[in-house]
């Protein structure tokens, strides 16, 4: 059961922080899905089948169909080898808005999946498939039948009346395993269920061979983590996959749902041992040694396998620490080396250097990994990603100039694969979109975009490659039933040549100078290998298949220099893909082996495609959009802060006892309705709060949201001391405010991949009470307030722009600017006009706040570059309602943790901090802080313990100096005076530690020690989670 807990909290800008406390302590843990964000805006269409709701574009209802069609065929599998699917409809999304190869399944608030249209076939580690929709809707359909799968009681019994909350044991035990166990269970069965993927190609084993060989095989307890270490995000895939390839293998396949039932029975969680020791007599720390161990004997005669089609291949290495250093070519002068790198410590670009891979520099910046060719004149055509909206995602073709200059060529056109003619007129690329793709001639000056082979749905196309005579074009082909071969075609787009026909992944073909030979990358071996054919540039005659390398880990995306001498390719290593060169001598080359027999052709011809027959309806939010479950809410007392002054103290007090109540949401499948709603009653005071809020997202820009509240806390000035005529004694009083809004605002944004600006305009009502109570926190009728009801509108615009991004070697930011600013303004509406602008009687207040945060690395790199953060803040507050309370200066930021629940530390975010310093050391309707740091990456450890829910990662360390101060008014309508004090000043050190724990609760743990410069001259020690900014 998830409780969440709501207080107040003075940080600069008094507003409500979120709370998570359990009652079940640390077993229950906030696990909420990442959604992903389709365009609400889409003209959305459904078919409803025996046990899912497929919504689709409407453009693309035959893929819709056919999706439905494979969901049940998975649906029936699963059922069969697996374990049962849970009951009630399962949503299947299926969406064509951003040029990528992906898919999400998630259990909360219902059963969803999302699957992108875009086929893989230029993604050596997931292209290896029958089908895409296939492979990925069994991939996810895996995912909801382990994660919603619950066995015990307890678990059963919190569903029935809490419904679906979005936490691990009990509700969802599945989701409270490491991401290797999860994803290694999904990728296992799409390779089991169909005749292809991840298990059945041989990606994954090159990643695992390639870390045995040379020394980086990882442990279980490495594997639990989510380090950026190589091979990072695939390192759930292939370690879980071939780990539970392994288990079947031994123990049988039938196991596979015993140890998912053992995760969704189990009474104490986290206990992943356990679980293995129950379904397959052995735990599975002891089964992943024997494992590894395998593999690393395995590697041992591997020379003598390799030596049986040939000298083994020892490439010269040119690069180090690329990651992703993948295309190498030669420019057409001979003289430059040209390649996409993504070195996880700085952006992605395509990289250049001298043929021999010294003096490497960005050429230019790139929006993720680019594929590119060269002109003939020695500029570059590339495509890369950008949005062409909020939500959508596209590549398209660009052309960048030596000095760095840079022209669009196509906008939303969906292109990438780019060949140049040699006269450098014109390219061909793959046109993608619709769930298929097709090749297309682009006039580069132009941008014009003609078809040159027509899109099917059964036959998707890659890596274009035009010979050096301009008459064919070399291409991967991808058919239905995993034949992914190179074919050539001539200038009527007619396949006259088919150079491999089998199911080995044959990739990225390119044209020797000379036009006399055709490379490409095959893993027909077992191995991804660079082929080559004799090819008779007049006839279109291919020759027998060579093996021009040999290698023991993995070679990918061949080129020749113009010089013929070289042969250029992407190696890979247990530290990602580096640049490396062999001589180019293909008459030494031994002839190609056929295709290992694991790519043995199916028999018979694959079965036709099927499209699901049912009705077409629009597509309705009714069925996602009510709520699925509820949480208890618990909200701290509501305290008045102790004030401390020369010649008076007064102690905390609680006016409001502790609150409980419940809450609710919903978003509807496509994101075009959210909701939320909440009431809680005060467990003293006889009061209660109440919000209600909806967002509109169909409109696609702008963003209109609505909310309503009732909220009782204490009034600003909370706590009040008077007089009495003629005695001698102090009264205490203390103020308590109920404040009833209604609020609207629309969100813009322009969305680009380098930068985003968001424009929120808001309105709304404020109806404010004041309740005056006395020491006995009684009704006071001795005194009373002037006006202790009040009516005010608020207006607001806030502005935030930021082009920083973090690189994934780096913890915070690594580059660029974070801009953001708020102008409000609040008035009066209930007020005579002989009381407007009096202090203590009009709530009208303007206040503008405004801060900046920059990152600048320093090219001091370790794991991770230096970098410098600055930030600033600022606030300024005008008015009658402006007074000494409205800004608070100090403290260390951080965040609250979400391990007990109880945000036992952590901290909160503060918009004006001050290390070294309390929250409210200086306070007033003027303020400004500024910070800065100099962070330095200290170690990537990549360290586990075990099977234990625990593991370690990246520590950063950091020297600061902080000032800042706060002040005004000089005097108050009270005759409070608040002039400029001495400005806060300190300086410190701080260590960040990366620490994963429960397998999916990632904390940056922050401890520093700060030391003032100004005041006390104290020395401050503190924990805090998360980056100060």
């Amino acid at each position: 059961m998830l409780i969440r807990c709501a207080s107040k909290r003075r940080v600069g800008i008094s507003r409500d922080l979120i709370k998570i406390i359990s009652i079940t302590a640390c077993l229950m843990l906030l696990s909420r899905p990442v959604r992903a964000q389709v365009p609400p805006d889409e003209s959305w269409r459904s078919i409803e089948t025996q046990h899912f709701r497929v919504t689709f574009p409407e453009r693309l209802e035959a893929l819709g169909r056919r999706a439905a069609d494979r969901a049940e065929e998975a649906y029936v599998e699963l059922s069969a080898a697996f374990i049962e699917p849970p009951n009630g409809p399962i949503d299947l999304l299926v969406t064509d808005h951003a040029d990528v190869s992906n898919g999400f399944a998630q259990v909360t608030p219902s059963n969803r999946i999302v699957i992108y249209a875009r086929p893989p076939v230029d993604d050596p580690g997931l292209g290896h498939i029958d089908e895409w929709l296939e492979l990925v809707i069994t991939h996810e359909l895996a995912h909801i039948v382990q994660l919603d799968h619950t066995q015990n009681p307890i678990g059963k019994l919190a569903r029935n009346i809490f419904g679906r909350v979005a936490a691990p044991w009990p509700f969802f035990p599945g989701s409270g395993t490491p991401r290797w166990i999860t994803e290694g269970i999904a990728t296992w069965y799409e390779s089991s269920l169909t005749e292809a993927g991840r298990v059945r190609g041989t990606f994954y084993e090159m990643i695992l061979r390639t870390a045995a060989l040379e020394g980086r095989l990882e442990s279980i307890g490495q594997t639990q983590g989510e380090s950026p270490e190589w091979p990072a995000g695939a390192r759930p895939y292939a370690y879980g996959s071939l780990f539970f390839d392994h288990l079947t293998d031994k123990y049988g396949a039938n196991l596979m749902g015993v140890f998912t039932k053992a995760i969704a029975g189990q009474w104490i969680p986290y206990r992943i041992n356990a679980a293995g020791r129950s379904a397959f007599g052995s735990s599975l720390s002891e089964e992943w040694s024997l494992w590894t161990e395998g593999i690393r004997s395995r590697t041992t005669g591997l020379d003598s396998q390799l030596e049986e089609y040939g000298p083994i291949t020892t490439p010269e290495r040119l690069t180090a620490g690329g990651r992703w250093a993948l295309r190498p070519k030669v420019s057409p002068d001979g003289r430059w080396l040209l390649y996409a790198r993504s070195d996880g410590r700085s952006d992605s670009q395509l990289a250049f250097s001298l043929i021999d891979g010294t003096g490497t520099r960005e050429f230019t910046r790139t929006n993720g990994l680019a594929t590119y060719d060269w002109t003939p004149e020695g500029s570059v055509v590339l495509a890369q990603l950008e949005y062409a909206d909020r939500y959508r995602l596209f590549d398209d073709l660009y052309e960048t100039q030596a000095d760095g200059s840079t022209r669009r060529i196509t906008k939303g056109a969906r292109l990438t694969d780019p060949s140049v003619s040699p006269d450098g007129s014109w390219a061909i690329a793959v046109s993608g979109g619709g769930g298929t793709n097709s090749l297309a001639l682009i006039d580069l000056e132009s941008g014009e975009v003609t078809d040159f082979v027509d899109s099917d749905p059964d036959s998707h196309w890659a890596f274009p490659s035009i010979s050096p005579n301009g008459r064919w074009i070399a291409a991967t082909r991808w058919k239905t039933g995993a034949l992914h071969d190179i074919v050539v075609l001539d200038g009527n787009g007619l396949i006259v040549a088919e150079i491999t026909n089998d199911r080995a992944m044959d990739l990225a073909p390119e044209w020797s100078s000379d036009g006399s030979y055709l490379l490409w990358a095959s893993d027909r071996t077992g191995i991804l290998n660079i082929l080559a054919v004799p090819f008779d540039p007049e006839l279109a005659r291919p020759g027998r298949p060579l093996l021009l390398t040999n290698v023991r880990t993995g070679a990918l995306y061949p080129s020749v220099d113009p010089s013929g001498r070289w042969l250029y390719f992407s190696g890979y290593h247990a530290d990602g893909w580096e640049v490396e060169r062999v001589p180019f001598d293909p008459e030494a080359a031994v002839t190609a082996p056929p295709a290992d027999t694991r790519f043995s052709r199916l028999l018979g011809e694959p079965e036709p495609p099927s499209l699901y027959q049912g009705d077409v309806q629009k597509y309705s939010a009714g069925s996602t959009l009510p709520p699925r479950y509820w949480e208890p809410l618990y909200s701290e007392a509501v305290r008045t802060p102790a004030i401390r002054t020369e010649d008076l103290y007064i102690r905390s007090r609680r006016l409001l006892g502790p609150a409980i109540g419940i809450q609710t949401s919903g978003i509807d499948l496509v994101g075009r309705h959210e909701w939320g709603a909440s009431a809680r009653i005060f467990t003293s005071g006889s009061r209660a709060d109440a919000g209600l809020r909806y967002t509109y997202s169909g409109l696609g820009n702008p963003r209109l949201s609505i909310s309503a509240n009732n909220r009782w806390g204490r009034g600003k000035n909370s706590a009040l001391v008077t007089q009495r005529a003629n005695d001698t004694l102090l009264d205490t009083l203390f103020v308590l405010k109920r404040d009833r809004n209604l609020n609207a605002s629309a969100q813009f944004q322009h969305r680009k991949w380098r930068n985003s600006l968001f424009v929120t305009l808001s309105a709304g009502m404020l109806w404010e009470k004041l309740e005056l109570l006395n020491n006995s926190l009684e009704p006071e009728n001795n005194y009373r307030l002037n006006r202790p009801r009040n009516r005010m509108s608020d207006l607001s615009i806030a502005l935030s722009y930021s082009t920083a991004r973090s690189h994934a070697y780096q913890v915070g930011g690594s580059e660029g600017v974070v801009l953001f600013a708020r102008a409000r303004a609040r008035r009066s509406l209930s007020l005579p006009d002989s009381l407007v602008g009096l202090s203590g009687l009009d709530s009208s207040v303007d206040e503008l706040i405004g801060r900046a945060r920059v990152y600048l690395p320093l090219g001091i790199t370790g794991h991770a570059p230096h970098v410098l953060a600055l930030q600033t803040s600022f606030g300024l507050g005008r008015g009658p309602n402006a007074t000494a309370g409205h800004f608070d200066v100090g403290g260390a930021s951080g965040s609250p943790e979400q391990i007990t629940g109880i945000s036992l530390f952590g901290g909160a975010q503060i918009f004006f901090p001050v290390r070294g310093y309390p929250e409210s050391a200086r306070y007033g309707r003027y303020a400004w802080t500024a910070s800065a740091e100099y962070r330095i990456p200290l170690a990537l450890m990549n360290w586990g313990l075990g099977a234990w829910p625990l593991h370690f990662d990246r520590i950063t360390g950091s020297i600061f100096a902080d000032a800042g101060n706060a002040w005004g008014p000089r005097m108050s309508a009270g005759g409070f005076q608040n002039p400029r004090r001495e400005a806060l000043y300190s300086v410190g050190a701080e260590v960040t530690g990366e620490l994963l724990s429960f397998y999916r609760i990632n904390m940056l743990v922050r401890t520093g020690a700060a030391f003032q410069l100004a005041g006390n001259k104290k020395a401050q020690f503190y924990v805090r989670l998360g980056m100060p900014f």
